[in-house]
């Protein structure tokens, strides 16, 4: 039998609060869809109190391949025309929204010190792969156009995403290709790169499931972020906790990644688990890791 997982006290302690405001992260096992998103809405909003203030924020809309996007602009300062990352969120590709990560995209705001950019991908199973990656590319595309319009240097862009959206910031980068100039950097949080296997967690086969639309066993090979041609990726940073379940995937990157050349850093953090970050409210330890990602993006964009 295999020994219990030590988190980090801090974390340990983080998990002790929320278990006694009677919030939790939902299962969609055990729960209809509905009832599911109804009790991660609740964990979420009471992560995301207290929000950090900054100078401004924005809320627009763009054109997506399916529809309306929903996009926010977050300005950490007075200063305009900084470089932009855009933020993709996790969640499973079945949960969240802008107001979900709000208070996370407010740190990693005031951390780097330039404009971050929430973009709103639709939910599966209502939307399947590849609408999110084509949501993703659209605000892309659509802030080396209009990036002007919303005070910022598109031209300096980086692509921060965790989990969920770390596979997806991984697959756009992939699409982008080595013309996108304007990418310089990658910051990706424990994400899910290797995709569902037959170790895989009952709750991640049921999450690839309702993103790809079909078996598990028989995922699309163009939705797996570890078989994307990654030899012209800009520099790429990664973090994720060495008690994750996703722990491999970032390794199984990192290992492609230096196959390719590709300048990368891989920062583990001891006794923690997946999505530790949005717990940046009540966890000690969140608000360093978007630090350590901050000062990487800094770097990448010539700021540091």
């Amino acid at each position: 039998m295999s020994a219990e997982p030590v988190f980090d006290p801090a974390f340990a302690e983080a998990v002790a609060q929320l278990k006694a405001a009677g919030v939790e992260s939902a299962d969609p096992l055990k729960h209809s869809l509905h009832d599911a998103r109804v009790i991660q809405d609740r964990y979420f909003a009471f992560l995301a109190q207290d929000p950090p203030a900054v100078d401004d924020t924005r809320d627009l809309e763009i054109a997506g391949p399916a529809g309306a996007v929903r996009m926010r602009m977050y300005y950490p300062t007075r200063e305009r025309n900084t470089p932009v990352a855009l933020f993709v969120r996790g969640a499973g590709w079945w949960a969240g929204s802008l107001d979900s990560h709000d208070r996370t995209m407010r740190l990693c705001a005031l951390k780097t010190g330039f404009a971050i950019c929430g973009v709103d991908y639709h939910r599966s199973p209502e939307a399947k792969f590849p609408a999110q990656l084509e949501e993703v590319l659209a605000a892309v595309q659509w802030l080396t156009a209009n990036g002007a319009s919303v005070q910022v240097d598109a031209q300096r862009m980086l692509l921060w995403g965790e989990s969920a959206g770390a596979s997806l910031s991984v697959l756009a980068a992939a699409k982008l290709g080595a013309d996108s100039t304007f990418l310089k950097g990658l910051l990706l949080f424990y994400g899910n790169f290797e995709g569902p296997t037959e170790a895989t967690r009952a709750y991640s086969k049921w999450v690839w499931t309702q993103y790809l639309g079909g078996d598990w066993q028989n995922p699309n090979p163009a939705a797996i972020p570890l078989k994307a041609d990654v030899s012209k990726f800009p520099p790429t940073w990664l973090g994720v906790g060495d008690l994750d379940p996703l722990l491999k995937d970032t390794i199984g990157l990192a290992d492609k990644l230096a196959a390719a050349g590709v300048p990368h850093e891989v920062k583990r953090y001891p006794g923690l688990p997946h999505a530790f970050v949005t717990m940046n409210r009540v966890f000690t330890g969140a608000e360093p890791a978007i630090e350590d990602a901050a000062r990487a993006g800094r770097r990448m964009v010539g700021l540091a």
